[in-house]
């Protein structure tokens, strides 16, 4: 019973996981109706089929990033994104990625062009900010050398984690839509 409601569920946020929030929308009653079913589950203890579940939640924490990213919080956003672990922000993560990436579910791989191509854009505005900025890195906590004040390291280093994503979306042994690897692209070439 309660592997076939995340199943559905599964099936269903998939399909709205990355479109904008809006009142009463599919996607705002769906997200709700989720939320509630996982608070449910979590206070009952219900059990169920661990693919399943790990999908659900993992669908539940892409909503949360792609409504960061729509409302504008891309600090917030990346923070998400980094934290479920599933793009790879450095060259050296991307075949461990890739080889991950061949466990998640159809649910969780037909959101990946949407999940990509935010993860990008998100990087491309820090990338603006940072070039337009005085010298001072904007992260407090990145320490850089040099008289930019470690500027410029900060812009390599956004620099390198669009080129894993790049090399990420060309080693997955999945068909992206057309243009997504033009699109992302376009997005690295504009921090170039």
């Amino acid at each position: 019973k309660h592997d076939k409601v995340l199943e559905l569920l599964n099936k269903l946020l998939s399909q709205v996981v990355s479109q904008a929030s809006s009142t009463q929308s599919s996607r705002d009653r769906l997200r709700s109706l989720a939320f509630g079913i996982a608070e449910r589950y979590r206070a009952q203890g219900a059990e169920g089929n661990l693919s399943n579940a790990s999908t659900f939640f993992l669908l539940l924490d892409l909503l949360t990033f792609f409504d960061c990213f729509h409302d504008g919080n891309m600090d917030e956003a990346l923070t998400v994104i980094k934290q479920l672990q599933l793009l790879p922000l450095a060259e050296n993560a991307v075949e461990t990625k890739v080889m991950a990436f061949r466990h998640y579910n159809d649910e969780v791989r037909r959101c990946l062009p949407d999940i990509l191509l935010a993860t990008m854009n998100i990087l491309h505005s820090q990338y603006k900010n940072a070039k337009t900025t005085t010298s001072q890195s904007p992260y407090s906590g990145w320490t850089g050398r040099g008289e930019d004040g470690g500027k410029e390291t900060y812009l390599n280093y956004i620099r390198g984690q669009a080129k894993a994503l790049i090399m990420f979306a060309g080693m997955l042994p999945y068909r992206l839509p057309g243009d997504t690897n033009a699109r992302l692209v376009q997005i690295e070439v504009l921090m170039n």
